[in-house]
């Protein structure tokens, strides 16, 4: 299903900075006023289309709204270092390691901070399982991880990639085109996304946690428990935190790329496996977002990501608590509620934009009102009025 129907001007406007059109085509980008790196040339866009993940969203999927699953598993890394350092359960971290020491990569292909400064992600390369420990963690910021991807990749050596929903999408197109990038990097692993946080974010971010980016000089966005907490270093050795809700709710997931709003593949569909929060539930039934050991859903959507994590749990590097694989149907919404809302409105959220004369997504209509059916009539009203305050406000 295209995310928009061919029209170049989308391109653009929809741009989820991935940089595999560099790579491939060699097309240029430039950070727009919100420093979101953006494609600043159009003229190759007929063959853009072939590999940009904003053409493109989805296959035939067993599960119309979480998308293909062949197994989805309750678990976490059975290494409690990496359970407790990692974003959440460890179970990405763990099966980069897994990939690297059963020789079946040379090396994982992923992002890290950058050292000059931490509110902005670089690509990398961990040959080392003590590598890609000491670079785990999520990035709440803007990163590029396919745009220098040709200096990343060595001759004669196969890789794993870790990134964001569209830049997988992106990496499972470009190989489409490119069979021989898809020998070099056979595993794709994901996790789910609510959105890339704009240079402001981060400002006001460390403006809100008593900070500056003069004075800063490292950012943990999460880990060291589950969620952990937001943690900031400055250079005088203070340390400064802030819960991870209000650091995500009141400040990085504000001011987001475009796309962002209005992607409906925040649920990783192309990855071979694809990892997130497996919240505990409160009383009310809605996520508790107090400190546990974390855990994952770990989701396989190929044969060859369902080989990877049988391997790993065979060899004893996951712990797993449950089998969801029934209940993805069912239950899994309650988990995951802010995917699953996004997902299901999102036919109220365009008709708020096309009300108002924006441009916006043109998504398979019944696609949409299919998604639609499985929600309540009072939450898509609440997004289609929330889409209209943005538009007011001059936020979208």
């Amino acid at each position: 299903m295209p995310l928009v129907k061919g029209n170049s001007k989308y391109i653009e406007s929809y741009c989820s900075g991935c940089g595999l059109c560099n790579y491939i085509y060699g097309c240029e980008l430039s950070n727009d006023k919100k420093g979101f790196p953006t494609i600043c040339q159009s003229e190759k866009s007929e063959e853009l289309k072939k590999i940009c993940p904003v053409f493109y969203y989805g296959e035939d999927a067993k599960h119309d709204v979480w998308g293909t699953v062949q197994k989805a598993l309750v678990g976490y890394s059975s290494n409690k270092l990496i359970r407790y350092k990692a974003a959440s359960g460890g179970t990405l971290t763990e099966l980069c390691v897994y990939l690297l020491e059963s020789n079946l990569v040379d090396g994982i292909i992923h992002t890290t901070f950058d050292s000059n400064n931490q509110t902005k992600a670089i690509s990398c390369v961990s040959y080392t399982a003590e590598e890609v420990c000491s670079r785990c963690g999520s990035r709440y910021c803007i990163s590029v991880p396919l745009y220098d991807l040709s200096s990343l990749i060595k001759d004669g050596e196969k890789y794993a990639f870790v990134g964001k929903p569209c830049d997988v999408m992106a990496l499972r197109r470009g190989i489409g085109v490119n069979s021989e990038l898809g020998k070099r990097i056979p595993y794709l692993l994901s996790f789910f996304c609510a959105g890339e946080p704009s240079v402001n974010a981060q400002n006001n971010l460390l403006k809100a946690i008593g900070t500056t980016k003069e004075k800063f000089s490292t950012i943990t966005y999460r880990g060291n428990g589950w969620p952990g907490y937001t943690t900031v270093t400055e250079r005088d050795g203070n340390v400064l935190t802030m819960e991870y809700k209000n650091a995500w709710g009141k400040y990085l997931g504000k001011d987001i790329r475009n796309l962002c709003r209005f992607c409906m593949d925040g649920t990783g569909d192309a990855a071979d496996i694809v990892c997130a929060d497996f919240w505990h539930l409160g009383i009310d039934g809605t996520p508790d977002f107090t400190e546990h050991e974390g855990r994952n859903i770990i989701i396989t959507r190929t044969d060859t990501g369902t080989k990877i994590l049988e391997g790993a749990i065979s060899d004893g590097r996951l712990t797993i608590e449950d089998d969801f694989t029934g209940k993805i149907d069912t239950e899994f919404h309650l988990y995951q509620p802010s995917q699953y809302k996004r997902k299901c409105t999102m036919g109220s959220m365009i008709c708020a934009m096309k009300l108002c004369h924006k441009q916006a997504p043109e998504y398979s209509k019944s696609y949409l009102k299919k998604y639609a059916n499985h929600i309540d009539c009072k939450i898509k009203y609440k997004f289609f009025i929330g889409t209209l305050k943005r538009i007011l406000n001059r936020k979208i």
